[in-house]
Parts: structure tokens; sequence; C-alpha cells
């Protein structure tokens, strides 16, 4: 049956005037004249009629299908223990169901995640799709791990979200969390780490009675405490800090038996150790005209504690060398700085230095033993070390140094330049403009024993010799005319950069190490770097995320340099090696919240089922399928799931093919209503007047 709509030809205020006139007209007349009021009141309804143009609406429409989404979780933590398979089973068989139930459009989607799982915005996007008014129901096929689950209270929608979760009844997993790391710490120094263990069942219940777990503690891969700690509490480790810079701590607790993965039994924290204060001994000798280089050097670096003393007598007065000019108004403390506190130092300078008796032969040897346990000694020498008062005379001292004099200073000008090996060391690769420096005028002509030289002087002569000696390390720079950059002498040279490098090397600078080996990540793929003063270094021992070990042969890029890339590597966590070299990188986030937590939790997405009235049911039994029984409901049913069974709302909705608009009645029938209309009232009211006329009026 048609649908009565109105389809007037005239304006709306037109029509309101005339059949307000209209009216006026016929009340007033049915007051005079009640008799024609009748007629008059059909005279103005097929006016009305005749102006508004009433049709009859005929609509054809057919039938629509009920919408029923499946949305599939395909993130990382989904293809743990078969949860991929048993996920795309269920949707299959849940499809299957749908369509059996009859005039139901069934719709598939998807969200992935390697770092972590949007799902609650990936529900969203497949809602916002579809048409609301024939959204019978959402299927949420998933572990109920998503890294938004707490936007799921905001989530609204009429029409149901069931919960389908693929986790076993009885599965377990074993996570290590890291509760507070400090991410800085002071060198030689310890620093505190707080963790905790948990064991954890299905919607992360802690497990009852799990005891004790074994954790290792190892910063730059090398294992420094192992322990047996309580699960499910918060415990501390301290780890000492030996050297400056970056360290990777690692923390990783034993596997449990049947625990879903081993990804998150390890916590990674990057720490960056720093010294304090760099404290510095500067011992100047003989006076020269840059002997003021290395102190205003050192005392221009707010890192830098500088303690120097000029010696220029012999420790005892009266002694036949001695000058009036030269005596010192204060003792020179020569057993407190090289006995006492010589170890609270990271670097000690000899500057033209000469031996004048202060220090003795078991001050030599304390230095030597210095060096040796870990620190560090740079001679910036000069015409005095080819003498009998050269530190390369004190056989105390001089077997430690990587090279002695052979001859008189060398006097004539000459440019410094980069030895091969100085091209390759971090301390002088790029320093700048090396092709401009200017020249020095004078160098000392030595053998070298150990050591690299860096830089060289005439005819290949050493110039810069940097050495490690037992833990320590020894640098001898063979002039004393690098002053001359510093007063711009021949266009100058990178005066300060060089010698800020040298001592920083000396004190074990990382960025500086010759050897270094470093992993990053860059967008989808994993570069591998390694420096080396070697012309091929080893093969990488490289272990992937889920423990693989490969080897990564690396190529040349410049010199010392070489580099591996391995092209869209899987997400997670990198270790590498070679021989004590170790690094740690991440492609993506090195503990990404993906894995943080995996066993299957059915309480984080709850909110779903309690705003749209849907269900959670888990279907996996086993390594099979067991789904809920699929039904169709009313839209104005209370609940759209119970125990055994979820709801797909019928909606009921349809689309309009046509619509077919014909007259109530053609024109010319309104015309010949309101003209009888008219007729009618005119007849009966002039009968009337004329009936009340008397007999014979108007005769004589």
């Amino acid at each position: 049956m048609g649908a009565l709509v109105f389809e007037p030809d005239w304006p709306l205020w037109a029509i309101v005037l005339i059949s307000i006139v209209a009216a006026s007209i016929a009340v007033l007349g049915a007051i005079r004249q009640p008799r024609g009021a009748p007629f008059r009141i059909l005279a103005l309804a097929a006016l009305i009629a005749l102006l508004a143009n009433p049709q009859i609406r005929v609509t054809e429409r057919t039938a629509l299908d009920d919408i029923a989404i499946i949305l599939t979780d395909e993130s990382a933590s989904q293809t743990l223990d078969g949860r991929d398979r048993i996920t795309s089973e269920a949707a299959d068989e849940l499809e299957a169901r749908l369509k059996n139930l009859g005039d139901v459009e069934v719709v598939r989607s998807s969200v992935s995640g390697d770092q972590e799982t949007r799902l609650v915005e990936a529900l969203r996007s497949s809602v916002s799709e579809k048409p609301r008014g024939r959204l019978g129901g959402v299927f949420v096929i998933t572990d109920g791990q998503a890294s938004d689950a707490a936007r799921a209270a905001d989530f609204s929608l009429d029409a149901p979200v069931h919960v389908l979760t693929t986790g076993r009844s009885g599965e377990v997993d074993r996570k290590i969390t890291m509760i507070n790391a400090p991410r800085y710490g002071i060198v030689r120094e310890s620093v505190k780490f707080t963790f905790r263990v948990d064991d954890l069942g299905p919607d992360e219940k802690p497990l009852p009675n799990s005891g004790n777990a074994v954790v290792a503690l190892r910063i730059d891969g090398h294992e420094i405490l192992r322990d047996a700690v309580p699960v499910g509490s918060e415990v501390s480790f301290e780890a000492p800090l030996d050297r400056p810079g970056g360290l990777i701590v690692e923390l990783e607790v034993e596997e449990r038996p049947g625990e879903l993965t081993t990804r998150n039994n390890i916590a990674v924290l990057p720490i960056t150790a720093i010294r304090d204060r760099l404290r510095v001994l500067l011992i100047s000798g003989e006076p020269h005209s840059g002997e003021r280089v290395w102190r205003n050097l050192l005392k221009s670096d707010p890192a830098v504690d500088l303690v120097h003393f000029t010696i220029l007598r012999p420790i005892e007065k009266g002694s036949p060398n001695e000058l009036t000019s030269e005596l010192a108004l204060i003792p020179f403390p020569q057993d407190e700085l090289f006995i006492d506190k010589l170890s609270e130092f990271d670097l000690l300078i000899f500057d033209r230095y000469t031996y004048r008796g202060v220090l003795n032969a078991y001050h030599f040897d304390n230095i030597a033993r210095y060096v040796e346990n870990g620190g560090a000694v740079l001679i910036a020498a000069g015409p005095e070390y080819t003498g009998v008062l050269s530190l390369a005379a004190r056989r105390n001292l001089s077997f430690i140094l990587p090279a002695l004099p052979s001859g008189d200073a060398r006097e004539g000008p000459y440019r410094p330049k980069l030895t091969e090996e100085g091209k390759r060391h971090p301390v002088t690769a790029d320093l700048p403009e090396a092709s401009f420096w200017g020249r020095w005028l004078r160098i000392i002509p030595v053998a070298m024993r150990s050591g690299r030289a860096l830089m060289e002087g005439p005819g290949g002569a050493p110039l810069l010799i940097l050495d490690h000696v037992g833990q320590g390390r020894v640098g001898l720079l063979l002039s004393d005319h690098v002053w001359l950059w510093a007063r711009g002498f021949d266009g100058g040279g990178p005066h300060a950069e060089l010698l800020r490098r040298i001592s920083h090397w000396l004190m074990k600078e990382p960025e500086l190490e010759e050897e270094q080996l470093s992993l990053r990540g860059v967008g989808p793929d994993l570069v591998i770097s390694r420096r080396t003063m070697s012309d091929k270094p080893n093969e990488i021992e490289l272990t992937d995320p889920n423990g693989q070990l490969s080897l990564v042969t690396l190529s040349p890029d410049g010199p010392g340099l070489f580099k591996a890339t391995i092209e869209n590597a899987a997400r997670g966590l990198y270790r590498a090696r070679d021989g004590e070299l170790f690094a740690i990188g991440a492609v993506g986030l090195a503990a990404a919240p993906e894995f943080e937590d995996v066993v299957s939790d059915a309480t984080k997405l709850a909110a779903l089922g309690e705003r749209t009235r849907g269900g959670a049911f888990p279907i996996r039994r086993g390594d099979s399928v067991a789904l809920p029984a699929i039904r169709k409901v009313p839209a104005d049913k209370g609940a759209y799931a119970g125990s055994g069974w979820a709801g797909l709302v019928a909606r009921g909705a349809s689309r309009t093919d046509s619509v077919n608009d014909s007259p109530l009645a053609p024109p010319a029938l309104w015309l010949a209503i309101l003209a009888i209309g008219i007729i009618g009232a005119w007849w009966i009211e002039g009968r009337r007047r004329r009936a009340s006329k008397p007999n014979g009026a108007g005769k004589a």
C-alpha cells in the first residue's frame, strides 16, 4: 500500500494565505447561511486539495543482509603456541556458521603488529566503514593482549562485540620487569637495579608456589652476578661501572618449563657511566714557549680537575746544580702525589720533564705500576728526552715507554702527516684540514719498540705514538712545537682537538677506542658497524631475537671502518660479538610491548562486551577449536550473549529500489467538486431567499 504525500505547485505561504481567505469566507457564510455551509466546506476542501496536489507514493524495497564482522588478531604474539593456526581455523568455521544463519554478509578484517597490537583502533576502523543500520555484530579472535586495551572503556556500539580468545586453558609464562633502573652512573661506583620476576597463568593471574628463579646480571655481555631470587617479589642487584661511556646492562631470568616464550625473560638497559671529575696531574719541567698550551687546554675543560706543578730545582737545598732563582717557596709533595694519591688521577702528563732528583726510583716504580693497573701517562717530549736526565733514561720507567731516543733533536721545518695507521685510528682519523697543517720546527728521533705511530715527521720519523701497557695506556708526543699551531704559525692546525683526543683516549673514552662494534636499527634494517686497525675484521657472531646464531661478513666502509646491512630484519633485540667486543641493538623497540605480556587474557577487553552486551569465550580445547553457538536475536533483546552462545542482531534493513508517485485524483475532479460546492451553496441559499419572499410582493 502506498503512502499519501503532497507535492504542491504553489509556494506554501500562498496556499496558506488562500486557505485562510477561503476559510474566512466559508465561516462568514456559514454564520449567515448555515444551510449552505456544507457546500462551502466542500468547495474549500476541493480548493485546498487542488493547490496541495496530493499523491499516492508507492516504494519498492529489497531486503538487505545483516553484516557480521570477523576481526582476526595477526600480531606477533599470536604466533606463539600455534595461536595463528587456531585463529585461522576459528575464523573459517565462524564464517561458515554465520552464513548458515541466512541473510548474513560476513566481512573479514585483520590487525597486525610486530611491536604492539592496536586492536581497539582496528575495531573502530572496521566498524566505521560499515553501515550501522545493517551491523549485526563483531567477532574478535585474539589472545586478548592489546596495547590500547584501556580505550575499550570508551568504545560504544549498538551491536554486540564478542571476544574469542585463542590461548590454552593452562598456559604459563615467566617474565622479568625492570622497576627502577638509573640511566647514568659514576665510574668506579655501583648502581642499583630493582626488578621483579613473575610467573603468570591465564588472564595474567600469578601462579602460586613459584619458588625461586635464577637471574643473571651481565654488563656488555660479561656476566657479573648470578643468583636465585624469589618469584613475585621486588629484588635489587648492584652492578659495578668500571669504565666510562655507554654500557649495556642485561638481566636475564632462567626459563620456566613449558612457558610460552623466553623473549620477555630478559630486560636490557643502556646506561651511561660518567666520571665525576677527570683528575689530571700535569708536571712541567724545562720552561719553553708552549709551556702553557697543556695548562690552558685542560683548564678550559669544565670536566677536568687539573693539578699542575712545575719542577725546576733538586729536592735538597745545597745541591750543586741548584740556582738561587730556582728555589721553590714550598716543598714539592712528591710522596703524596706519586705514592699516596697517584691512583686517584686519571692521567699523568709530563711536559718536557727533566730529572732533577725530585722523583726517585721508588716513585718511578709506582708510576709504572699505576700504568699497568689501568692508569695513563703522556710524555710531551722536547730536546731533554735525548739526554741522560730524560725519563727514557730512568730504567724503572723506561720499560713501559713505546720508544727510546735514538739521537739528538732534529731542527728544521716539516709538516706533520698522518701515517696509514693514523688514518684509521679515531684519535687522528678525521682531524680537519690535514693537507693544510702548518709546519713544526723540531722532532725527537726515536727507535720504536711497541705501540702505533699515528703521526710522522720528515722521512717517516714517528711523531705521535700511542700504546697499550697492561691495563693502562701510554702516549708519546715527540715534539714540543704543538704550540706553533696554537699561535697560528704557517696557518696553524687543530692543536686543541688533537690534544683533547690524545688525553681522552688515554683516559679510555669509548668513542675514541680503535676497536669498536655497534648495532643499530635504521628503519626496517639492521646495520652492523665495526672499527678496527686491522685490514680485515673477523666475521661477526650475530644472535637474532629468536636466539638463532649466524656469522656476518663485513664490507669496507672507509679507512678502518667496515659495515654490513641486514635488510628487513626481524624486529626485536640483536646481540653481536667479535672476540671481546660485544654490542646490542634493536630493530624497532628493544623491549616490544607485544612480547611483554603474552598469556591469553580476556579481562583486558572485557569492557567491550560490557558496553555492547556481547560476550567473551575461550575457543581453544587443546589443539582444536570450540566455538560458541551462533544465533540471531531481535534488536530489542536485553542481552546478545549467554552461556555457550553468541548473538547476531537481526536488523531487517532494506534498500529502496524505486519510488512512484500518482495523483490521488485528477485536477479536473477537484475542479468539479469545487464547482459543485459553489453551485450547491448558491442554489440552496438562493432557493431560501426566494422562499422567504411574501406572495404578491411587488404588485400595485
